[in-house]
């Protein structure tokens, strides 16, 4: 097949779009809420090391995509239990962004709507757009960052007869134990998560500067999701922001110009749904490479279909209710310590060393 090429510029908004993901309507780390725009800079700062080995792995070994990068370096079987990890990491993250979707959907709008309408209805479009290329999802993301951008800005300026900054004091109400923490949650959920992205390194322009395209994809996303960390606490202020599910679609409903302009939540709908699609489409195409790789196959989109429906299913048994789904969030940046961590820096190490004696 020919091979698929997907520009800086595309890679960045794809980060974002992928960093965004399901934070547009979380909020971020709602529990320190006058706090948590330090643990966000903090965890902006901690993000920085491991993006730049993700970056080095990438520049080590150009025009390779991180499964082939694995094997040349770890050998056959070592190589097969790292993919298959790795595979597993991409399908459960895939299956988490369509269960929060699914979720917000039936307390936001679709009360009496069987999960499994909506679940379907978010997978058959992101199979199609996985299916249409990296080239297609890199155009798409950034027709999808200029439009949360465009509706992020909107959201916060006619929330400003709203808002209240008294609500960010007393600062570092929280003890350092706590921010620190948060900081580390958010270091794993979102940014840590684009360690997928190595899946697609092979489609990276050989002209592409891996450092510079996650770091600026770091960057503006932290820049996004401060923005919403502002307008959110700014708005409900401390107690609403920690009681609520889903902070952003509530800071929203607030928002009413006259008689004229209300019900604008709808926007943050608008944005989890672009955001979500291309954050499951990222975690698809990662799986699908993976298989493809590990069954000597010739074009990862045979494998779209078929991994979808595995997603699709772990995405309907993996909890009974939103209760269950944000108790998982804490131990989620435990249990994503090797796929976001311990791989990565094995394989750099790995990849220095044998770089340096060839």
């Amino acid at each position: 097949m020919p091979k698929e090429i997907i520009s800086s510029r595309q890679i960045i908004a794809s980060i974002i779009a992928f960093i965004v993901g399901n934070s547009v309507i979380l909020g971020v780390n709602s529990e320190l809420a006058q706090d948590s725009w330090i643990a966000l800079i903090i965890a902006t700062i901690l993000i920085i090391p491991l993006i730049l080995i993700y970056a080095r792995i990438i520049k080590l070994y150009p025009g390779k995509d991180f499964c082939q990068i694995v094997e040349l370096l770890l050998g056959k079987i070592l190589s097969k239990i790292i993919i298959i990890l790795f595979i597993w990491y991409a399908m459960h993250l895939g299956a988490l962004v369509l269960k929060f979707f699914s979720e917000f959907t039936k307390i936001s709008a679709l009360f009496n709507t069987p999960e499994i309408i909506i679940l379907m209805t978010m997978t058959i479009v992101t199979v199609y757009l996985s299916k249409s290329g990296i080239e297609v999802l890199g155009r798409w993301s950034i027709i999808v960052c200029t439009i949360i951008c465009f509706l992020l800005i909107l959201t916060i300026i006619f929330s400003i007869p709203n808002m209240d900054f008294n609500n960010f004091f007393p600062i570092m109400n929280h003890d350092l134990k706590e921010i620190l923490k948060s900081s580390f949650d958010i270091f794993s959920f979102p940014f840590a998560e684009i360690v997928l992205f190595l899946s697609m390194a092979s489609s990276y322009s050989q002209k592409n500067n891996p450092y510079k395209i996650y770091l600026y994809g770091c960057l503006l996303g932290s820049i996004f999701l401060l923005s919403v960390i502002i307008r959110n606490v700014s708005i409900l202020g401390v107690p609403l922001v920690k009681s609520e599910y889903f902070p952003s679609y509530t800071a929203t409903r607030l928002i009413n110009i006259g008689d004229f302009l209300t019900r604008i939540e709808g926007t943050i709908t608008i944005n989890f749904i672009f955001v979500g699609l291309t954050k499951t489409a990222v975690c698809l195409i990662a799986a699908s490479k993976g298989f493809t790789f590990l069954f000597n196959l010739k074009d990862y989109k045979i494998m779209i279909i078929p991994i979808s429906l595995l997603i699709l299913m772990l995405a309907t048994i993996m909890y009974n209710n939103v209760i269950e789904m944000f108790e998982f969030i804490p131990i989620y940046s435990i249990y994503a310590i090797p796929f976001q961590i311990i791989i990565p820096i094995i394989v750099w190490i790995v990849a220095e060393i044998k770089n340096k004696k060839e």
